[in-house]
């Protein structure tokens, strides 16, 4: 049999460097005989196991666990729609004066006119500070055209404060009741922060804080000038979404696909719980927020919505000293009903194991494709991430290089593989390499004169692009 193997102690730089992490090769097991069985949990939502089920005896003991959550389809009629808090945040500085005020307008006021009767939203502007234009307010017959009216009259100048205006936002929807457990901030900014606490780890902390009351941020970056580093932070730490909209008509149509996931949540304020066995390590990635209790590590999720499949790959250190089955921990799905937040919900929690070996051989046999996967495509986002880097420092040429090898990467691991989800989960990150692969090579064949920009549209795609893929 032709052995295959993964190179855990290469990948391992990755998970631990940061955003300094390099480029590392990466060997899958495919079309194995030997399949692995994959622990579910009793709900069918939460799907467990480490990358390799046996390792050898002596090995180092760094490996990979991933989770995979996958929602069931509702059917919309049958379930009732949860009720909203939502407070959009919108930047008006001097920056969005022209078609993005414009189109920030017209998009509110569509947002308005989506939502439900007995929803309720906050609505904020912020420049040189923040201006409350309705404080957290149900949605009625009565209210909405005074909503719209007043979105209608946003005006640009001044400067970023980017950070108050989020805080702000924060402290509206905290104060939800029970009844409306489906909480967003919605904030659309152009720009970076100029104004106030502009610390990009402040800003991101925020975000964070939010989500103790079950609130996760949408952030829509607007433009070719926003700063997508501290964006992007506000979606991770919350567990939300981050949009890039080049062009600033596409607003309204982002708000609406907002409002239309949220309305099919069927998990509010979700996370999942690992426990590790005793002598397990378990560490997080650039691609997860891990919080800690003890030695138990929790990921927030946010909300789950139907028929959402959701991955989280951590990085493990485990024992592999003496022979014999081992534990390696436990893990369950925690979550709010979406209809009452004092509803909190979780299956039994299931046990994952694995086996030291003296058999050199066993453990090319026992690797599971879902996780090898998640491996690959952890690895990809972080090429794009470094790709965008190398963009905004006028390296087009190196980071069309960086995409070309993981899109190779990924469309040789999508053919090896043999279960039809791992394919299509790596099909569409290859697509997605690909399209970042050709805007930098564009912006490396361009004319001196207009390289720049079209280096710094491709940075921000692939940025994108590379959090998408990491499930924000």
């Amino acid at each position: 049999m032709k052995r295959y193997a993964l190179l855990l102690s290469a990948v391992l730089s990755v998970a631990c460097a940061g955003t300094t992490s390099t480029t590392t090769t990466l060997r899958v097991a495919a079309n194995s005989p030997h399949r692995v069985a994959v622990a579910t949990d009793a709900s069918g939502w939460l799907h467990a196991a480490p990358v390799q089920t046996q390792v050898l005896q002596g090995a180092d003991g760094n490996t990979w666990v991933g989770f995979w959550v996958q929602t069931p389809a509702v059917v919309a009629q049958s379930v009732e729609r949860a009720p909203l808090d939502v407070s959009l945040v919108v930047d008006t500085s001097g920056s969005m004066s022209g078609s993005k005020i414009v189109n920030a307008r017209m998009a509110a006021a569509s947002f308005l006119e989506s939502l439900a009767d007995g929803d309720l939203v906050s609505l904020y502007a912020f420049s040189d500070a923040v201006t409350e234009l309705a404080p957290p307010t149900s949605v009625s017959a009565a209210t909405r055209a005074e909503l719209i009216r007043r979105v209608q009259g946003l005006e640009a100048s001044g400067g970023t404060n980017l950070h108050d205006g989020l805080e702000v936002a924060r402290r509206a929807v905290e104060r939800a009741p029970s009844s409306h457990p489906v909480r967003r901030i919605v904030m659309i900014s152009d720009g970076r922060a100029t104004v106030g606490d502009t610390s990009p780890q402040s800003i991101a902390n925020v975000a964070a804080l939010a989500t103790e009351n079950g609130t996760q941020v949408t952030a829509i970056g607007v433009g070719t000038d926003y700063d997508e580093s501290t964006l992007g932070a506000m979606a991770v730490r919350s567990a939300g979404r981050l949009y890039h909209l080049e062009d600033p008509s596409q607003m309204a149509t982002i708000l609406h696909s907002e409002l239309n996931l949220l309305g099919q949540t069927v998990a509010a304020n979700a996370y999942i719980e690992f426990t590790p066995a005793e002598g397990v390590a378990v560490e997080g990635t650039d691609a997860v927020r891990v919080d800690r209790q003890g030695a138990v590590v929790r990921v927030p999720l946010g909300n789950l919505y139907a028929s959402q499949q959701r991955e989280v790959l951590l990085h493990a250190r485990i024992p592999t000293t003496a022979n014999g089955a081992r534990a390696f921990g436990t893990a369950r799905l925690v979550w709010q009903s979406p209809t009452n937040a004092e509803e909190r919900r979780a299956a039994d929690p299931i046990a994952l194991r694995y086996e030291v070996t003296t058999d050199a051989a066993a453990p090319a046999r026992s690797y599971t494709e879902r996780v090898q996967a998640m491996v690959v495509g952890f690895e990809a986002s972080q090429a794009q991430l470094r790709a965008s880097r190398m963009l905004n420092e006028g390296r087009a040429e190196e980071a069309e290089r960086t995409l070309a090898a993981a899109e190779q990467q990924l469309r040789q691991s999508q053919v090896q593989f043999s279960d039809e989800t791992v394919q299509g989960n790596l099909m569409r990150q290859a697509d997605s390499v690909s399209r970042g692969r050709r805007s930098a090579g564009s912006a490396a064949a361009a004319p001196a004169a207009s390289r720049p920009a079209r280096a710094r549209a491709a940075a921000l795609e692939n940025n994108a692009d590379a959090y998408h893929s990491m499930g924000f």
